[in-house]
């Protein structure tokens, strides 16, 4: 059993593909490898929210105060057609994840900043006290990332095959 949970660990490592979070309108991330001929990076410029930037030539997701909109200007803007409106997804590829132990609100402060801007609804408290994030209703857009006074929201990548 151990020897199989370090092959899945390592294999996991070799992914090239595996470790960012990006745009919500691409088909396979293995596409995300003809981003290296784009000289211009026009899904950079197109972000509103300026939250893409480019990690080994490919545009990625990245939450400092901002988050993703849907707004589908980077996938217009998109040259190659790597981003595409017709491979369009309802969530990005992650999930959220309020770490009890640095939360203020989990430690007896009042603080709703996260789920007052959560447009989904997808952050409820159990009390007065308990953030919880719903993953079947969050889409993984970050904006709750952004907010959070305590850097408390850990942002978690999903696999491919979780998202189907």
């Amino acid at each position: 059993m151990q020897n199989s949970s370090r092959r899945a660990f390592f294999k996991r490592a070799s992914e090239p593909f595996a470790s960012y979070i990006y745009p919500p309108y691409y088909k396979e991330k293995v596409d995300f490898s003809n981003c290296i001929e784009c000289e211009n990076k026009d899904c950079l410029l197109a972000c509103e929210e300026n939250i893409i930037c480019i990690e080994n030539e490919m545009p990625i997701i990245k939450f400092n105060e901002n988050g993703c909109t849907f707004c589908d200007e980077c996938a217009n803007a998109c040259p190659n057609g790597v981003l595409d409106i017709s491979y369009k997804k309802d969530r990005l590829n992650c999930e959220m994840i309020i770490d009890t132990k640095s939360c203020v609100s989990w430690n007896q402060t009042i603080c709703f900043a996260c789920s007052d801007v959560c447009e989904y609804d997808a952050i409820k408290f159990h009390g007065l006290f308990n953030p919880v994030v719903y993953d079947e209703v969050c889409v993984g857009c970050g904006f709750c990332v952004g907010v959070c006074p305590s850097d408390s929201i850990l942002v978690m990548i999903k696999k491919q095959k979780d998202l189907e």
